[in-house]
């Protein structure tokens, strides 16, 4: 039976939809509901109704004295004495943990010594993501030990055993080593008191490739899972491999379901605890890393990526993550900056300072919206998570290309969206500067690192590495010690998602440093405020695929006599004056000049004059662009 405050507010909520049904004019409230990628329907108002259903009302996270997150910055250097100066300055400006991908000139003792002289090991925290180099793992464990250290060690050194069949389809190391290695790491860290965790779940490989929220749970979570049955096997004890994992997630750019993926994220990591037998699951904390996401940032205008990763970096906080890690706004392109690493760094002080979001605990809790989203995020994301295990888990549905197969359907579904211009990219489908320039080698390659071969030694094991460290002082490299054949499957597709509208932009760029002339006339009827709102339209598009404009009125046309593309831009009623006279005059001395017109249900003229097409509000943007480019004689991959 409902009590009177559930009764007070279904009859608030049948007010509201009342008075915005009659605002609506007799269409209903449905046409206000809207679908995100996830398939989940957004409504345009929540309250406590919408959580009466629910068998969690909110998912408030667990209250703790400290709501700080630890400051991850990434050390984006090689050599020893550059990560050195560089973990020098950081900490001198306030980041207490050090973001680490590049271990291949850290080979001697002496290296190690010398990049991580001024960590502090009691107070400051490291994200070490060794990925193939799995012989730091124990070469950086040995010297810890020796210089008895190893108790006071807080963070991450590890790497996620699938991401080399993920981002490339298939491994250079067998699986089967990883996770013996894995299993071999783990029990030598509980038998010498090391609290730090090694194995790194990467749920950003996916958000990468283009997966919505729920996707990125549900393999994430999948891929754990699988680890941890394959680690049980190795004889493993259950709180030893929970204890020792961490999650990296990707920040999307969808406010608030971001918020919800990283609440339900830890509700549902609860719930797999519980149905795997951990006797208490509130000491096996799900250990949540946060990574700004490339996937969405642009190399033009690229300051705007300052906002994207502000706005991301605020969800990933509310939603209750450890640890954060902010890529600069030009992370995206060849030439970073000092500047772009320092906002970055910055950005996490005016959310703790200015913002105060290190003083308050779940600042998301009690909103009705973020709450009902973070049930169905959660409900959705452990009923897929059972129909995979049923279907024989999460190495079974990589190879058979079912994973692959869901999330490339919502990449192109976003890449389908930017190319219509549902899903609109500042600075690069709209609001596009004419006056931005950026060549092809400013666009980001692949970061080799070089490193000298010191003569390198191969070992098959972590102890057999431990070993070698203890005899050597350097790190040994692994190879696979069986004859297993490597598994290979369909790699995920990981691009940004407007590469293809940058590479049209930098052709005509290109082109125009090369003495082209890429440029179309646009012909205006009426007074400006006749056209104006169609002349922005058409402007806006062609600035994004770098073409330039140039306006004349009806009466000034001969300046396009050299002109291989013209537009035709007014409204309806001012297209009256166009004809078979007026057309052929412009055709006069250039019979291969093409014409369009802007404007929805053209057909008729367009049909009746010849011309080659429309230019309408649902067109595909991105294929016009490449025709136009292609009339302009643009050439190009």
């Amino acid at each position: 039976m409902m009590g009177d405050g559930q009764i007070r507010a279904e009859n608030r909520r049948e007010l509201w939809e009342h008075e915005v049904e009659k605002a609506l004019r007799g269409k209903t409230l449905e046409i206000l509901n809207k679908a995100t990628y996830e398939g989940i329907k957004i409504k345009p108002l929540y309250d406590e109704t919408d959580l009466k259903d629910t068998k969690n009302k909110q998912n408030s996270l667990k209250a703790k004295p400290d709501r700080s997150w630890k400051i991850s910055q990434a050390v984006n250097c090689e050599y020893a004495e550059e990560i050195q100066e560089k973990i020098k300055n950081s900490k001198l400006r306030g980041q207490n943990s050090f973001f680490l991908r590049h271990f291949q000139n850290l080979r001697k003792k002496e290296e190690l010594q010398t990049a991580f002289k001024h960590v502090d090991w009691k107070n400051d925290s490291i994200f070490f993501d060794v990925r193939n180099q799995l012989g730091v793992i124990p070469h950086f464990l040995h010297l810890r030990k020796e210089l008895h250290q190893l108790k006071d060690l807080q963070g991450t050194i590890g790497f996620d055993p699938y991401e080399d069949i993920l981002t490339n389809g298939e491994d250079s190391l067998s699986l089967s080593t990883k996770l013996d290695f894995l299993a071999d790491t783990i029990k030598w860290m509980s038998g010498n008191d090391c609290n730090a965790r090694c194995i790194v779940i990467k749920g950003n490989v996916y958000s990468e490739a283009g997966a919505n929220a729920q996707q990125e749970l549900v393999y994430t979570f999948s891929h754990a899972l699988e680890i941890i049955n394959e680690l049980l096997n190795q004889q493993v004890p259950l709180q030893q491999i929970v204890n020792r994992m961490t999650f990296s997630f990707g920040i999307g750019s969808n406010f608030f379901m971001e918020i919800a993926k990283f609440r339900a994220a830890q509700h549902i990591w609860t719930s797999l605890l519980h149905a795997l037998g951990v006797a208490n699951a509130a000491i096996s904390k799900l250990y949540l890393h946060a990574v700004t996401s490339t996937y969405n940032k642009t190399i033009f205008d690229v300051h705007v990526n300052l906002l994207r990763t502000t706005t991301e970096s605020f969800s990933a906080i509310s939603g209750g993550v450890d640890e954060l890690t902010i890529l600069p706004f030009d992370s995206v392109i060849d030439q970073q900056s000092q500047l772009g690493e320092r906002i970055s760094r910055n950005i996490h002080f005016i959310l703790q300072e200015e913002s105060l979001l290190s003083k308050i605990n779940d600042p998301a809790a009690g909103s009705y919206y973020i709450e009902a989203l973070t049930n169905e995020l959660s409900e959705r994301v452990w009923e897929e998570l059972k129909e995979i295990e049923e279907k024989g888990g999460f190495i079974q549905q990589l190879i058979e290309g079912n994973v692959q197969k869901n999330i490339n359907k919502i990449a192109d579904q976003r890449v389908r969206d930017l190319d219509y211009r549902k899903n609109l990219v500042i600075g690069t489908n709209t609001f596009a500067n004419p006056a931005d320039q950026v060549s092809k080698d400013d666009s980001l390659k692949p970061k080799v690192c070089h490193y000298e071969d010191h003569t390198l030694h191969y070992v098959s094991s972590f102890y057999e590495a431990l070993q070698f460290v203890c005899k050597e002082k350097t790190t040994p490299r692994l190879k696979s010690d069986s004859i297993e054949t490597s598994l290979q499957v369909q790699s995920l597709k990981t691009t940004r998602l407007v590469e293809h509208f940058e590479k049209l932009r930098i052709r005509a760029l290109h082109a125009k440093r090369q003495g082209q002339d890429i440029k179309v006339g646009v012909v205006t009827f009426g007074e400006l405020k006749d056209y104006k709102s169609r002349l922005d339209y058409i402007s806006g598009i062609l600035f994004s695929g770098g073409i330039d404009v140039e306006i004349a009125s009806m009466g000034e046309t001969t300046k396009f006599k050299q002109m291989r593309c013209v537009i035709l831009c007014g409204n309806d009623k001012s297209y009256e004056v166009i004809n078979s006279t007026f057309i052929n005059g412009l055709q006069a001395d250039n019979e291969n000049l093409h014409l369009f017109i802007t404007g929805n249900r053209q057909e008729e003229i367009v049909n009746e004059l010849q011309l080659d097409g429309m230019i309408t509000s649902n067109m595909n943007v991105y294929e016009f662009l490449k025709s136009i480019q292609n009339i302009l004689g643009v050439s190009g991959n």
